[in-house]
């Protein structure tokens, strides 16, 4: 079998989604480890824990692809009895590189918001807002809004919505609109696209992550939905296999984290 470095899995997936397409508040990209390895096996997963490093010793895999990134703020000091210092230490004991592609995945156009586009069975799918930095066509920018093929009712669609998605919860506001048809979202923490939601007149924005005031505040502008930061990401492990299937499969084993949040809900 051809040998693969972790270099060109690493190149494969920012020729989808490139590092200068991430926010300037991110840290995409090589979190740890050496590129110039043979890669012996790939494990996508959401987030990186200890139980991930250890799940990626069981099936031989030296390289661990997420969505977010462990190192997120300026890290002054590494301490072995923190969770961070576990990981990072276990990482790099069992020469395990660490790489994420977060902001710069969620603003490619089949990215996290396109894939939540995708299962809702939405159409006419564009940018959210007209402020795209880049001009390539695969960039979408933060946030994206599509239409239903049908117009229905809003209780029928948080139904479908729960379960096209299979979401435990829904949290809405009591806004008062009868039919959805026009749908903004963002994927993760994306409330602070509410204001281009209504300015775009979407019937309803839908994100990760909505405060408890920001629901209460736009009760009579536009209705809003969460549905849980996990829950809307998750499926963005499904396109990196798929984008390392194509050119990988035969000579690099793909390992998926099977769907599982971390935070409970009882």
């Amino acid at each position: 079998m051809d040998k693969v470095r972790i270099r060109e899995i690493i190149e494969e997936i920012e020729k989808f989604s490139p590092l200068y397409w991430q926010e300037t508040y991110d840290n995409s990209g090589l979190i740890l480890g050496d590129t110039q390895k043979d890669c012996l096996g790939a494990y996508i997963c959401l987030d990186v824990s200890e139980d991930i490093i250890d799940e990626a010793m069981e099936k031989n895999c030296n390289l661990i692809i997420s969505h977010h990134p462990i190192i997120f703020n300026n890290l002054k000091n590494i301490d072995y009895n923190s969770q961070l210092g576990k990981i990072i230490v276990k990482a790099i004991k069992n020469n395990i590189t660490l790489y994420c592609c977060h902001t710069n995945m969620d603003n490619a156009f089949n990215g996290v918001n396109g894939i939540l586009a995708e299962k809702i069975g939405l159409i006419n799918f564009k940018p959210l807002t007209n402020d795209r930095i880049f001009k390539d066509e695969n960039y979408l920018g933060g946030g994206a809004l599509g239409e239903l093929e049908k117009e229905i009712s809003t209780k029928d669609f948080l139904i479908y919505l729960k379960e096209k998605l299979n979401l435990s919860y829904i949290k809405y506001n009591s806004n008062k609109v009868k039919q959805i048809k026009k749908v903004a979202l963002c994927g993760g923490g994306g409330a602070f696209l509410i204001e281009k939601a209504i300015e775009q007149k979407a019937d309803i924005f839908i994100s990760g992550e909505i405060k408890y005031h920001q629901l209460l505040d736009n009760e009579n502008a536009i209705l809003l939905a969460e549905i849980g930061h996990f829950e809307s990401e998750h499926f963005i492990k499904e396109r990196i296999v798929a984008i390392l299937n194509k050119k990988f499969c035969n000579f690099v084993p793909l390992f998926l984290k099977e769907k599982e949040n971390r935070v409970k809900y009882l």
